[in-house]
């Protein structure tokens, strides 16, 4: 388990220590959230400016800047925590379960353990909630034996990411394959979970009621998008058969490529500040080999070990993943893009859970002795992508161009002044609010726009193309007279 936890925290380490390594306006707004909340000036329930994204990261956040000070790894570090307690839970559940040894458990954990750095700055973003369900889906299993409490996780968890919902269709897949969903005991559980995330969905909008929908000094009748988690999951659903095909070929050739660190890909792709690339041309066959070595070796198992494993977090990790990668082709009309891989985290858990029950229920131990080699070198090449990273930040850390904007501002005496939202929120989180950017495409914090009209003598334009009377700060950003 020390070793378990070390690596975590050795991937995540850049990305939580170094605020330039992956940090944008939408972390930026869920850090002033928690800034604002620390400082009594607002109550902020969902993400700012919408109502289907829950603020959970800002109110973890809060404590964080009240000890440590606000600052990018104050408001990452509870990720980071959330990180090695899904890791730590992977690896007891699975040997609690299966009887398996904790070392091999961890090994099948690896996929979670160690992604490769595109991934692993997915899983410390505090851009909403990439990582939590991973969190809810394993509290889910847990909790199933208390029906009222695994539903209370379920409707907490919709509410922050609505991929949640795969932890329940595939609890109520292992109650089918135990007999019990359609008993009168399984019956009345489903009724529970489903009333349970119904009382915490009420909850959750009572609140939303006095909340700070659009930053400090706002109210609910403010709220800029009037959306839900249902009406935005509806919304952004696209469904239409005929392009399941490309869907899934899109699904093995672009997705699970830069999912599994195995493309090759320049770390700027995934927004990360860093010269350092990723993933070999080649390295495609080491995932593919894991998971067939691990279907053949389930498929020649018993029936009755197979029976016996499946209804463990074995199987329920498996269909977890089964369920999130069926969701993500089958309701996006096979527009799977580079840039929507959040959507898409949980195949991470289905192979975990694959591999687990391969160990667990394997006849054939030269079988185990090749497929252990192929995840150990699979993670390998992850931890290779890590070190070079590491090395990257200890010896020359880069200098994002947003710094050099905002390190520009500071140093002509800027307060005040207008952005596009990518620049607008950053620099307004860095600088604590020293320098206040009100955005004047895509509105989070409404008292700025009031805040920068009140200065607008003294106030400035970031702009992305020249302008008459501006300077070039760097490539692609102008500061001109607002």
């Amino acid at each position: 388990m020390a070793i378990v936890v070390a690596l975590v925290i050795w991937r995540c380490g850049v990305f939580v220590f170094w605020e330039e390594a992956d940090f944008d306006s939408d972390q930026a707004t869920m850090g002033l959230m928690a800034k604002h909340l620390v400082e009594g000036r607002a109550f902020p329930v969902f993400m700012y400016g919408q109502n289907y994204i829950l603020g959970v990261q800002a109110w973890m956040a809060a404590p964080m800047f009240l000890l440590f000070g606000v600052s990018v790894t104050s408001l990452k570090l509870p990720l980071l925590v959330i990180n090695v307690v899904v890791a730590v839970l992977l690896v007891w559940r699975i040997a609690e379960e299966t009887g398996l040894r904790p070392s091999l458990a961890a090994i099948a954990s690896a996929p979670f353990i160690l992604p490769a750095p595109g991934t692993a700055s997915h899983l410390v973003e505090a851009s909403g909630g990439n990582l939590e369900p991973f969190l809810y889906v394993i509290l889910m299993w847990i909790t199933r034996r208390n029906a009222w409490l695994c539903g209370v996780i379920l409707g907490f968890g919709f509410m922050q990411r609505p991929f949640v919902i795969y932890g329940l269709m595939a609890l109520l897949c292992i109650w089918f394959a135990e007999r019990k969903l359609f008993t009168r005991d399984g019956l009345e559980d489903v009724v529970r979970v489903v009333v349970g995330a119904a009382a915490m969905w009420g909850v959750i909008q009572g609140l939303d009621l006095i909340s700070s929908p659009a930053g400090p000094g706002t109210k609910y009748a403010d709220a800029v998008v009037a959306l839900n988690n249902v009406t935005e999951v509806m919304l952004r659903t696209c469904i239409a058969p005929s392009t399941i095909p490309l869907g899934l070929q899109r699904l093995v050739t672009l997705h699970w490529p830069e999912l599994l660190g195995t493309a090759p890909y320049r770390l700027a792709a995934f927004s990360i500040e860093s010269r350092v690339d990723q993933g070999y041309a080649w390295a495609w066959l080491l995932p593919a080999a894991a998971v067939l070595l691990a279907l053949i070796g389930i498929a020649a198992a018993s029936r009755a070990a197979n029976a016996r494993v499946g209804k463990t977090i074995c199987g329920y990790l498996a269909l977890v993943g089964v369920f999130s990668a069926a969701g993500y082709v089958i309701a996006r009309c096979g527009e799977l893009s580079f840039y929507t891989m959040r959507y898409e985290l949980l195949s991470l858990l289905g192979i975990v859970g694959l591999g687990a029950w391969f160990l667990s229920v394997a006849r054939s131990k030269w079988m185990v002795r090749a497929w252990i080699p192929v995840v150990v070198c699979w993670t390998m090449l992850a931890a290779v992508s890590h070190g070079r990273l590491w090395y990257e930040y200890l010896r020359r850390p880069p200098v994002s161009d947003k710094h050099i904007v905002m390190m520009t501002l500071e140093s002509r005496g800027v307060r005040y002044g207008t952005a596009d939202y990518w620049i607008a929120y950053y620099i307004s989180f860095l600088t604590k609010e020293r320098i206040i950017l009100r955005s004047f495409d895509f509105l989070r914090i409404r008292s700025y726009d009031g805040i920068v009209a009140a200065h607008a003598k003294e106030a400035v334009r970031v702009s992305r193309t020249m302008c008459d009377g501006g300077r070039k700060i760097v490539e692609g950003a102008y500061l001109c007279p607002d």
